[in-house]
């Protein structure tokens, strides 16, 4: 916020019986709805969902017309769990304007955490045909994610290779990757899946502990042992740990 000085002005010196007056400080100018969205951008990077809410409501209360404010408004919503309200505000986003294509993605991810997938696939798909969409590799993963719920595998496979066609170092869509080759049988491909997540992402337990389940499926016990322990090296308590625990315990036998 901009400082603002205010001086002591003294009266003339022939006008005793005021030794000096005050100048009364200037009104403030109201924040703008650029100032209040930058504010709720730093709540919300910093991972604060819930205080980031009010700041990106004041932006959009001073600029309704602003479909970016809107939608940003509706992913705190959704960060926070809210996700009937972080529909209405995307919803309103592409209504503003029909050709921001973020909020469309966003709208697509809000309804397919409520299960509602065949809404969320054909928002998708016309986010897919933007060709102006910087990043369409979000939309494949998400369509990869739909088709794996409905069961729908080879789809799923070929989902996450586009969003990997687009982006190589989608270290997600390698995981996600992986665990489908390692339904289908391909363990092979799956060991290659899951490593490229752990050179991408080194740090990341989830993956280290799907690599391990991979070695042990294609019965290269050593080398599981080492991806388990790495789990059990970057976090002691959680789902990756128990479960890296566990399957030490068994290789052990």
């Amino acid at each position: 916020m901009r400082m603002v000085r205010v001086f002591l002005r003294t009266a003339p010196m022939a006008l005793l019986l005021v030794a000096c007056v005050t100048t009364p400080p200037p009104e403030q100018p109201p924040a703008s709805a650029a100032t209040y969205y930058e504010l709720g951008r730093a709540y919300f990077e910093g991972g604060n969902f819930r205080l980031a809410i009010p700041e990106f409501s004041k932006a959009v209360e001073l600029k309704p017309s602003d479909p970016i404010y809107r939608s940003d408004l509706g992913m705190a919503f959704m960060f926070n769990r809210n996700l009937d309200e972080a529909i209405k505000q995307f919803e309103e986003a592409i209504t503003l304007d029909k050709r921001y294509t973020p909020a469309k993605n966003n709208l697509a991810s809000a309804y397919m955490l409520k299960g509602d997938l065949e809404k969320a696939r054909i928002l998708l798909t016309e986010v897919l045909n933007d060709p102006l969409y910087p990043t369409p590799h979000f939309a494949y993963f998400n369509l990869a994610k739909i088709y794996e719920r409905q069961g729908k595998i080879d789809q799923a496979v070929e989902h996450y290779k586009f969003a990997l066609d687009v982006q190589r170092d989608y270290a997600d869509a390698h995981n996600n990757l992986g665990f489908l080759y390692l339904q289908q049988g391909k363990t092979d491909l799956a060991i290659s899946a899951f490593g490229e997540a752990t050179r991408l992402s080194p740090k990341v337990p989830v993956y280290h502990r799907n690599l391990g389940i991979a070695y042990t499926e294609a019965g290269r016990r050593r080398e599981a042992r080492k991806a388990f322990e790495r789990v059990l090296e970057l976090e002691s308590t959680g789902p990756s740990a128990e479960y890296a625990r566990k399957a030490l315990d068994e290789l052990k036998r």
